[in-house]
């Protein structure tokens, strides 16, 4: 269905943009992985606004997480066949990969855009290489966690989910395809039936 589709899509977004803000986090510690100077660098690239974004894009991964793990679980309940391309390891850890570097990248061209710095500033510099390396591995992380977190609801759904009791079944009964006919009464002399023997004493 199109709205289960959307809120699958809904929270592959809210679990990239929470993984944006873990890698960018990373990402600006090991550049600058002292505190002052860390700091500076922030602020002359247009971070002032960083700590309310990263505590927005965690709730919407916790809001992300929290769906996910609700939709597993109610699977479990249904007792639904599991589908075997059905959010595999592989295939969200690429999407949340691509996600989280395209977020990345475009935060960071905004950022230098809006603080004056030269766009071609953030390819010179090591930031984005570093950048998408901690995307990638954040976006590995993710999907592990997601992957194992949703099992695990599913596996506690269908524990919590009792089967349909087995009704009894009547067997009919197998009458024989051909019945043997009774046996016809004697007829002539052996119909005659010979008077009963006194008992001697």
């Amino acid at each position: 269905m199109e709205w289960r589709r959307a809120v699958r899509r809904l929270s592959l977004a809210g679990a990239a943009a929470a993984g944006t803000a873990v890698g960018h986090s990373i990402a600006y510690l090991i550049v600058a992985p002292e505190g002052r100077t860390r700091a500076v660098l922030l602020a002359g690239t247009g971070h002032g606004y960083w700590s309310t974004a990263v505590a927005a894009q965690i709730v919407l991964g916790l809001l992300a997480t929290g769906s996910m793990i609700a939709r597993r679980f109610g699977q479990g309940l249904r007792r639904q066949p599991r589908i075997a391309s059905d959010e595999p390891w592989a295939w969200l850890t690429a999407r949340l990969c691509l996600l989280q570097v395209s977020i990345f990248v475009v935060q960071e061209l905004i950022e230098r855009a809006a603080t004056g710095h030269p766009v071609g500033e953030v390819v010179s510099n090591r930031l984005l290489f570093v950048g998408f390396l901690i995307q990638a591995l954040v976006a590995m992380v993710s999907a592990t966690l997601l992957v194992w977190l949703g099992r695990a609801a599913e596996a506690v759904g269908r524990a919590l989910c009792r089967g349909p009791l087995s009704r009894r079944e009547d067997i009919p009964l197998a009458w024989p395809a051909t019945a043997v006919p009774p046996a016809p009464p004697p007829r002539g002399i052996h119909a005659i039936r010979a008077p009963p023997r006194p008992r001697m004493a």
